[in-house]
């Protein structure tokens, strides 16, 4: 049964991105929940690198597959940058939405900016593949 588990999580997760976003987002909304308290900031950080790490994972691996989908190039890079884009943000904001996120907005803003470049990276890479 694990072994199933592995394998599904394989096929649909970006572990490399996953770590990456998890330590990266975690220690920005970290730094953003800092003010109000040790324990609230650990609690908003570690609620971003979890997400990250799942949600995170398997939404990149979903841009790259959208990169790879249509024929026209630009038309599926879009798609990728977007969409995931999309997906990541209203996620990001509901999980901060949830109680011990002091800062909810800002905590969701680096998903907002960072996003789009790193889709944009991502499936322009699996594109020149």
């Amino acid at each position: 049964m694990f072994g199933k588990i592995k394998n599904l999580m394989d096929a649909w997760i970006n572990y490399r991105m996953a770590m990456a976003g998890a330590v990266v987002l975690g220690g920005i909304v970290f730094y953003i929940n800092y003010p109000h308290g040790l324990l609230l900031a650990f609690t908003a950080a570690g609620k971003q690198a979890l997400y990250t790490f799942f949600a995170g994972g398997f939404i990149t691996r979903f841009g790259e597959n959208l990169a790879l989908r249509w024929d026209n190039r630009i038309f599926s890079l879009s798609v990728a940058i977007i969409v995931p884009t999309l997906v990541a943000v209203g996620l990001t904001l509901l999980v901060h939405s949830l109680k011990g996120t002091p800062e909810p907005l800002q905590s969701t803003l680096p998903t907002l900016v960072l996003s789009p470049i790193g889709f944009f990276l991502i499936g322009r890479r699996r594109q020149q593949e």
